[in-house]
């Protein structure tokens, strides 16, 4: 890994949009022919490598075990078990543990079969993993510097959120973002991507009214720093 990317300035109004062959992320026109071939090679893995094994009680997608899962498990029932046992503070941190560990599992597994060597590519192939998945689409937000070191930042958001979604659905209201499996997943493999122990935070969330579920992903590292600017990233 070696170049990074700007994408926009932080005060830009030109927010992320899909090309007219886009079908996943919303992103900066730059990152549109990257993206596009990324959804190729994607597409190519599920038309082939797909398996459905009934007598054998298993679903291999690229030679690995997986199974399908109602979102609403994770959305509704599991935070409702965690949080009888745990309380809200501790059923917010394992759901977000939990979501790191998926999403580390997943670009571990993924990004050695894609052949992505720059940091920008590795980085936008787990918004559009997420997508095919079906549990998320992501929006980049101008601002973001794509670069693997202290630098990285990461200002997106997550349009149809199936955890915010499903929270309304519901009837429920939220006081504070909730959608911490999403901050997770996102955190575990942009971590494996960029080689960085990183972190993401939820800043704005539909499930509370507002506009959007707005994240921001930084190192570790720099955590109290950028918890001081969470106003200024809300506002953008």
């Amino acid at each position: 890994m070696s170049q990074g990317l700007l994408l926009g300035s932080a005060g830009s109004q030109r927010h992320g949009v899909r090309g007219d062959t886009v079908k996943t992320v919303e992103a900066p026109p730059e990152m549109h022919e990257l993206m596009e071939a990324i959804e190729a090679k994607y597409e190519e893995i599920f038309k082939t490598k797909l398996k459905f094994k009934p007598e054998e009680s298993r679903i291999k997608l690229a030679g690995k075990n997986v199974m399908f899962i109602g979102l609403r498990a994770i959305a509704i029932d599991l935070k409702d078990e965690l949080d009888s046992v745990l309380g809200e503070a501790g059923r917010n941190l394992l759901i977000y543990r939990l979501g790191q560990s998926f999403g580390r599992s997943e670009a571990e597994r993924i990004l050695p079969q894609m052949g992505l060597d720059e940091l920008p590519a590795r980085i936008a192939a787990g918004p559009i993993w997420a997508a095919y998945s079906g549990f998320a689409r992501i929006r980049f937000l101008p601002g973001s510097v794509l670069e693997p070191n202290e630098n990285y930042f990461l200002l997106y958001e997550y349009p149809n959120n199936f955890e915010a979604e499903l929270w309304k659905k519901e009837g429920r209201t939220a006081t504070e973002p909730l959608c911490y499996f999403n901050a997770g997943y996102s955190s575990g493999w942009c971590s494996v991507a960029a080689g960085l122990e990183l972190e993401a935070e939820e800043i704005l969330c539909e499930a509370k009214g507002d506009k959007a579920c707005r994240f921001i992903m930084f190192p570790a590292s720099r955590r109290m720093e950028y918890m001081e600017r969470l106003d200024e990233f809300g506002n953008m």
